[in-house]
């Protein structure tokens, strides 16, 4: 992608993993070496001897085991059990327990603890002892696996001859595996070759690399203009840039480019992307730094707009996904005794009875975990791209329909699938989007201008499906008001430039997240929503503005910054209370017109100086309710939920706005007060006062006809506040969101009583008090 490399970052992320690494034992793997796989150090196998295996109450034996030093000797030695032991550790104990500043201290001179309780399984429905390993150091518990009886009859030969000769990701038992995956996908998986639709073919990258084959090693870039691409296959990679500029296209290398690029001059992550490209027969690769002028915002933005077809449309996605920067390289060195059966000898070391988990090596490798899963781009790569290969501490397998590792081979494509955009109905797409956003916000992105232009992809090839259905700036037009409560997991710092509007979540830097539930009541109407796009040829990428008009009740309140935590105070001249969160249960608001509010902000409205201050500070802010949801889904009770805005003026114009944060308000009820409210949510269905987002209204023909004329879903809109839900009170439930709904109207009443005008809010809905036509931007 056009990216420049962040240094601060990258290299404090280097040096720490190579920091992890140095300390791990490095292993010469001879034939003799590996035949030792039962080896066990002297410390080791007195222990195995001797355990205690009786049932215990934690936390069980103790045994002195090695110090530190002891500990890695033993495993660079070749006792499996240390070398397992060392290699689980988490990287922040190695770091801690390797300092330089410790190394000299009690707690690493001074023996580990292995601490071994042993329990009756009998309550899992299997017989046996199950084992509990803890390695301890002076102050803490620093590992524990738990071994389970060894069945009978098992035969570990097998799978251990597997994996004793696979030394690396690069061996040939390892290219054996990926041939096998990437024949049987081709053979018979017609779902994967499926995925590429036929408007999608000639939206082909403007350049590839010519990488040629085992025998021609010459590379070069070439244009796709000379190449028939219905008859081209080409692979692609997915990468970090890291800590340091990769090769690039630029203007002024590209004719230089286009005769030969020196082999010599081509990172190593590279290198081996074009080796596996050439092992796999396929003659061209793509490679983002290599294949998009990187000195040209106007190429960019051309091909990043087709970045969904040019992944899609690859035979084969690459995925360096272990590798922190374009020199680390696709493959990895393997450590068998990671990887083989650990079995642990007690009692009899020729009939050992207990074995740890089968293969230590997969367990423990999450792929969200690996370095390149943690870059925003990189999540439309995979999820687009018909097959991945993916490289981290193992090889593991992605496609359509499958999934795999070396070590468990056969998988299936659950997680895959969860993130695809082939949903069949609205709903199942809204949800597809929403668990899209919530895992890409998740991640990171060198630049936030990138934030809606990385996940453009995705967004584009659903616009494709979703007939009828407008894409707004990282939002979908159907049931926009309910896709406008995202909320953010924590706030984030203001932008300094402009990079979405407030209103789409793609304006902050954090993780977010929804609330969705089947059955709605909507309080606030959209009337009208618009972008303005960066590129028009870009209808899913960047944008320069936005705005959105909405017909809703509104007002005003204090929100006020406490030592630990911000609350919104209301108008204490009107019979109701202040609303804060947490209350005690015999606090004022608790009364029967009192209401709690849930305060989530997307950015901190107040300067460095007033965050640091000791006392409380406050600011005006408007609230805008837009939606109740009913989740009638919880077993023992139900749960209405009104969520809604906070809004600042923007001073540019009455009635405009720009978003600060969510909030929402939360009745839930016992089985007697659910009795209650199913009676009346049936009965506001049967009127079409509430409806479901799954479901098309029954007064439209068809989907057609309903997207013409409510292209937003708002539904029916009942414009009275007071009393709009029966509240539970009789039965020991307070009606806080109908106590807060009745505030607004009272509030609006007073006000107009009163001759108050407010030069900020928007023109009034003379059909509703309390109900004002606004923008946000």
């Amino acid at each position: 992608m056009f990216e420049e490399p962040n240094h601060e970052q990258e290299i404090g992320f280097d040096a720490q993993e190579e920091a992890v690494q140095s300390t791990r034992p490095l292993l010469h793997l001879s034939p003799d070496f590996l035949s030792k796989r039962l080896h066990y150090c002297s410390k080791c196998k007195w222990i195995f001897e001797n355990a205690d295996l009786s049932i215990q109450d934690y936390p069980g034996k103790e045994y002195d085991f090695h110090n530190w030093a002891g500990l890695t000797d033993a495993a660079r030695e070749g006792c499996h059990h240390c070398y397992v032991l060392l290699n689980t550790l988490d990287e922040e104990h190695v770091l801690r327990l390797t300092d330089p500043h410790n190394l000299r201290s009690q707690e690493n001179t001074n023996p580990l603890k292995l601490r071994i309780p042993s329990y009756d399984r009998a309550w899992t429905g299997t017989p046996g002892v199950m084992t509990s390993w803890e390695l301890h150091s002076v102050k803490q518990k620093l590992y524990d696996i738990t071994l389970e009886p060894l069945e009978d009859g098992i035969d570990l030969s097998e799978a251990e001859g597997r994996f004793v000769e696979c030394t690396s990701t690069d061996s040939e038992a390892s290219w054996n595996q990926i041939l096998s995956w990437v024949d049987q996908c081709s053979v018979t998986h017609p779902s994967c070759d499926a995925r590429i639709r036929r408007d999608s073919r000639d939206r082909k990258p403007t350049r590839l690399l010519f990488v040629g084959d085992l025998v021609n090693s010459s590379v070069n870039l070439c244009e796709t203009k000379t190449l028939d691409m219905s008859r081209t296959d080409y692979m692609t990679l997915s990468h970090c840039w890291g800590d340091g500029v990769p090769l690039r296209l630029l203007h002024d290398n590209y004719n230089r480019f286009l005769a030969g690029i020196e082999f010599s001059e081509i990172p190593k992550t590279f290198r081996d992307a074009i080796d596996a490209t050439r092992r796999l027969r396929v003659k061209y690769l793509w490679i983002d730094s290599l294949c998009i002028i990187q000195d040209s915002r106007e190429d960019w933005l051309h091909e990043s707009a087709k970045m969904h077809h040019i992944y899609q449309n690859s035979y084969l996605n690459l995925m360096a996904a272990a590798s922190s920067n374009s020199h680390g390289g696709l493959y990895s060195s393997k450590y068998p005794f990671l990887s083989i059966p650990f079995l642990v000898p007690l009692g009899d070391a020729h009939k050992p009875k207990i074995a740890c988990y089968p293969y230590m090596n997969a367990r423990r490798e999450n792929l969200n975990d690996l370095t390149l899963f943690s870059r925003g781009w990189v999540m439309q790569e995979r999820v687009l791209s018909r097959r991945n290969l993916i490289f981290g501490k193992e090889i593991h397998w992605e496609c359509h329909d499958s999934t795999g590792s070396e070590s468990f081979a056969v998988g299936t494509a659950l997680e895959k699938r969860q993130h695809t955009v082939e949903g069949q109905t609205d709903a199942s797409r809204r949800s597809v989007w929403q668990n899209i956003v919530k895992d890409y916000s998740r991640l990171n992105l060198t630049f936030a201008s990138d934030r809606l232009v990385a996940i453009a992809g995705m967004a584009a090839e659903m616009g494709q499906l979703w007939d009828g259905v407008q894409y707004h700036a990282g939002l979908w037009s159907l049931h926009l008001r309910s896709s406008l409560l995202w909320y953010s997991m924590k706030p984030s710092v203001q932008a300094g430039s402009f990079i979405a509007p407030s209103w789409s979540w793609a304006a902050v830097g954090t993780a977010v997240q929804w609330f969705d539930a089947d059955d709605f009541d909507g309080l606030t109407e959209v009337l009208q929503v618009g972008v303005l796009l960066t590129s028009h040829g870009h209808p899913f990428g960047p944008v320069t503005k936005g705005s959105i008009h909405l017909n809703g009740p509104m007002c005003k309140a204090r929100l006020v910054k406490t030592k630990y935590t911000e609350i919104l105070c209301f108008n204490q001249d009107t019979e109701d209370t202040v609303s804060k969160p947490d209350m005690p249960e015999d606090d004022d608001a608790n009364n029967d017109s009192g209401f709690r509010t849930i305060v989530v902000l997307d950015h901190y409205p107040w300067s460095k100086q007033e965050m640091a201050a000791e006392t409380d500070v406050g600011i005006t802010v408007y609230v805008a309710p837009l939606q109740t949801d009913i989740d009638l889904k919880l077993t023992y009770s139900g749960l209405l939920r009104l969520g809604g805005l906070l809004v600042l003026p923007t001073d540019s114009f009455p009635g405009q706005f720009r978003r600060i944060g969510h909030f929402f308000i939360q009745d839930q009820w016992g089985m007697e007060g659910r009795r209650v409210y199913e009676e009346r949510i049936a009965q506001m269905r049967k009127e079409g006062k509430i409806q479901q987002k799954d479901e098309k209204p029954p007064s439209f023909v068809n989907r057609e006809e309903w997207l013409k004329r409510d292209p937003f879903g708002n539904g029916v809109i009942t414009k009275a506040l007071r009393s709009r839900y029966i509240s539970a009170v009789d039965l020991g439930y307070a009606g806080e969101i109908s106590n807060f709904l009745g505030y607004i109207e009272r509030w609006a009443e007073e006000r107009e009583k009163l001759g108050v005008i407010d030069p900020h809010l928007g023109e009034a809905d003379v059909e509703a008090k309390g109900w004002y036509r606004y923008e946000i931007v």
